[in-house]
């Protein structure tokens, strides 16, 4: 059985004191308001890092078939453009539940997610979470029981990027949910696979059941190496 692509992630729940001081203000994008997926590419910094190109690419198959061929050639433009974030939206291919944040409004701390990783130079956001973790799930790109313990999320956000020396693709992933109880219990079904590789074990830090439960939110930290990322990209 092929496992997923971030199996053999060494997974922790990141725990970052600051988000539950700081409030910045959330960053409305200019793209299409059908979207519920939506994502900045800061070209610049994704200039030089050895995963970027891969990882880019792979982009439009977060959206519908029908829209893959002009978003590819939007990023490809990105890209060769590195004086200015791109803004991106994915239009959904099937009616989703709206919700009171919308996907065109990418909340502030979601740029301070992309800040906590090192050369971060992609974000990607989805209100509501469920067709994005879907996805994933689908291209095997997360496990499935990492979907099963996030089903109740409202949001996902992940950011991207990547070593000082290249080593590494890091990436985290930051899951919202409605009620601090509701972000707990996703943890605690997490901590139950703990070393569970065939459900994509991993260790989490002292503090975080309490820092999940008053922030509403569950982080969680992939350090991926670099030659696996582009090889199970690559073959795609």
């Amino acid at each position: 059985m092929r496992r997923p692509l971030l199996l053999i992630a060494i997974l922790a729940i990141a725990a970052v004191p600051a988000w539950l001081w700081l409030n910045p203000p959330d960053l409305r994008l200019a793209i299409d308001h059908r979207s519920r997926e939506s994502a900045l590419l800061y070209p610049r910094e994704a200039t030089g890092r050895r995963c970027a190109g891969v990882v880019v690419a792979s982009l439009p198959e977060l959206t519908a078939p029908e829209h893959r061929e002009a978003l590819r050639t939007q990023l490809e433009q990105g890209l060769m453009a590195p004086e200015s974030p791109l803004e991106v939206g994915f239009v959904t291919s099937s009616p989703t539940e709206v919700t009171d944040t919308l996907a065109w409004i990418i909340p502030g701390r979601a740029i301070l997610q992309l800040r906590g990783v090192p050369h971060g130079y992609l974000l990607v956001h989805a209100s509501p979470a469920q067709d994005l973790l879907r996805i994933a799930s689908r291209r095997r790109w997360l496990s499935s029981g990492l979907i099963a313990a996030t089903r109740t999320a409202t949001t996902a956000t992940v950011a991207i990027g990547e070593t000082d020396n290249g080593s590494h693709l890091v990436a985290t992933l930051a899951l919202a949910y409605r009620t601090g109880e509701e972000a707990e219990a996703a943890l605690q079904e997490l901590i139950q696979k703990q070393g569970d590789f065939e459900a994509l074990g991993f260790a989490a830090r002292p503090g975080t059941d309490r820092i999940t439960r008053q922030t509403k939110l569950l982080v969680i930290r992939f350090d991926i190496e670099t030659e696996i990322v582009l090889r199970a990209l690559r073959n795609r």
